[in-house]
C-alpha cells in the first residue's frame, strides 16, 4: 500500500521528467543591424564597439560559423538591447519563437 505522501512523490516526480524530456522550441535566428543593438561607431573595416559582457554560451549555434555558440548578450549600459553574439564573425541576432515574438523581449529590462 501507497502512503499520501508516497503517492504525491511520485507524482511530482513523474511531472518533473516530462518537463525535463520536453523539448524547447527551436528558435528562428534574425540577424540584426548592430547599430540597433549596441552603441559603437561605423568604421570602413566594420562596426566598432566597446565588448560587452557575456552572461553565457546558448545552445544555438552561429548560422555562419560552424560549431560556434551563440553568447547571451543582456541589456547593460551601452547596449541597446539583449541579443545573441557570435564571438567569431561578430555577428548579432535575435532569437524568434515560431510565432515571430522575441525570445529575448523579456530581457529586455535594464540591469542599470
Amino acid at each position: 500500500m501507497m502512503t499520501a505522501s508516497a503517492h504525491l512523490l511520485s507524482q511530482q516526480q513523474d511531472t518533473y521528467s516530462e518537463r525535463r524530456n520536453a523539448r524547447a522550441p527551436d528558435f528562428i535566428l534574425m540577424q540584426l543591424d548592430p547599430r540597433d543593438v549596441i552603441e559603437g561607431v561605423l568604421l570602413e573595416e566594420g562596426f566598432q564597439s566597446e565588448d560587452a559582457p557575456s552572461a553565457g554560451h546558448m545552445r544555438e549555434h552561429c548560422p555562419h560559423c560552424s560549431g560556434v555558440q551563440l553568447q547571451l548578450i543582456l541589456r547593460y549600459k551601452f547596449v541597446k538591447r539583449s541579443h545573441l553574439f557570435c564571438s567569431s564573425c561578430t555577428r548579432c541576432y535575435d532569437a524568434l519563437y515560431p510565432d515571430g515574438t522575441s525570445a529575448l523581449a523579456l530581457s529586455a529590462m535594464s540591469l542599470v
